[in-house]
């Protein structure tokens, strides 16, 4: 299934702030679809006054300075966020992406020069770099997470000085940047295909109550829901799909998951016996049937919709569907944290 952006993160500035906004894949609701020189100074002194010999000198003394080691010189290197900006607020799954004009050759540099704090601590975490294709001027994708998810409801702020460091042999960044953002409350999600049932957690409780799951159909066999840990990426409210024999104006209630097209949404026309399901399916809490997309009943998808946040964490541990990539969507939680901590495409240690 495919969409335009419909929501936006909230942003504090629009004046200053900078985003470049991720381009996602049209796609079906489908799993598949040198040193310097030493300065030296020679004091002579001229004749004393009412001398009447030849004049005195002394002889020359030399003052070295101390060396210095040449500055990174090269073609610059621009480095800009992808989704954050100053002031936003996202769930605890949502990675820091910045994006950099052009591939760089180490990224030791780079990684040394940023801080992150929580709450004004400083975090156990890491960049991990990554190709980012079918974007000419942003080339290379850096993520950056701690260890485990961001806590909830905290104050994140990320500080690169990077500016007149070498990214490689003939390459230098030219900018700083820093980045200021909080998280929501905890809300982790988890999908169970065994039982075709979804559980919220919401800071450690579940919601809205201890007895409420929702039920749900995952994809079929020939197009599989991806397993493991996805984020939301967008949230749409009535957006149209597309997919292998069907085309739909106006899918209600949507979170997108994946770049090729797994969302959260409502799917009226596989329910009956509950408000907004038309039917004639009726496999939403029973048995998988969709496109890759996680269906759900039209008022469950609501409640849903108006709940979760940009960045919140859904996890399918037992999908059908191969695991969730990085370049997938954002699926920086499925790469083993001593994996992550190697730095990727770039070493940064």
């Amino acid at each position: 299934m495919s969409s335009p952006f419909a929501t936006r993160l909230r942003r504090a500035s629009s004046s200053t702030a900078t985003a470049v906004a991720l381009v996602l894949v049209v796609a079906a609701c489908s799993s598949n679809t040198k040193p310097g020189p030493v300065v030296t100074r020679t004091v002579t002194n001229g004749p004393t006054a009412g001398a009447s010999g030849p004049s005195a000198s002394v002889p020359s003394k030399s003052k070295p300075s101390k060396s210095k080691p040449p500055k990174p010189t090269g073609k610059p290197v621009h480095v800009s966020s992808a989704v954050l900006s100053d002031g936003s607020q996202v769930g605890v799954g949502m990675p820091i992406i910045l994006l950099l004009s052009r591939p760089i050759r180490q990224a030791r540099d780079f990684s040394a020069a940023t801080t992150v704090t929580v709450n004004g601590h400083a975090i156990n975490g890491g960049w991990y770099f990554e190709r980012k294709y079918g974007d000419a001027g942003h080339p290379i994708e850096a993520d950056y997470r701690p260890a485990r998810y961001w806590p909830g409801h905290a104050q994140v702020h990320m500080e690169l000085k990077a500016k007149g460091k070498s990214a490689g042999k003939g390459l230098i960044f030219d900018n700083n940047l820093s980045l200021d953002f909080s998280t929501g409350a905890a809300h982790v999600l988890t999908v169970d295909d065994a039982t075709h049932r979804l559980t919220v957690m919401s800071d450690g409780h579940q919601w809205p109550d201890a007895s409420t799951t929702f039920p749900v159909s995952l994809g079929l066999a020939a197009t599989p829901t991806k397993r493991g840990i996805k984020v939301v990426m967008e949230k749409g409210l009535d957006i149209p799909m597309h997919g292998p024999g069907y085309y739909d104006p106006h899918v209600k209630f949507t979170q997108r998951l994946t770049y090729d097209g797994e969302y959260l949404h409502s799917a009226p026309w596989n329910c009956v016996g509950a408000p907004g399901c038309s039917g004639p399916q009726n496999n939403i809490g029973s048995a998988d049937s969709s496109n890759g997309c996680t269906n759900l009943k039209p008022e469950d998808a609501q409640k849903l919709f108006e709940f979760l946040e940009i960045g919140d964490v859904v996890q399918y541990p037992n999908a059908s569907g191969p695991l969730m990539g990085l370049g997938d969507g954002y699926g920086d939680w499925n790469v083993p944290w001593p994996q992550w901590q190697t730095g990727g495409l770039y070493p940064v240690s």
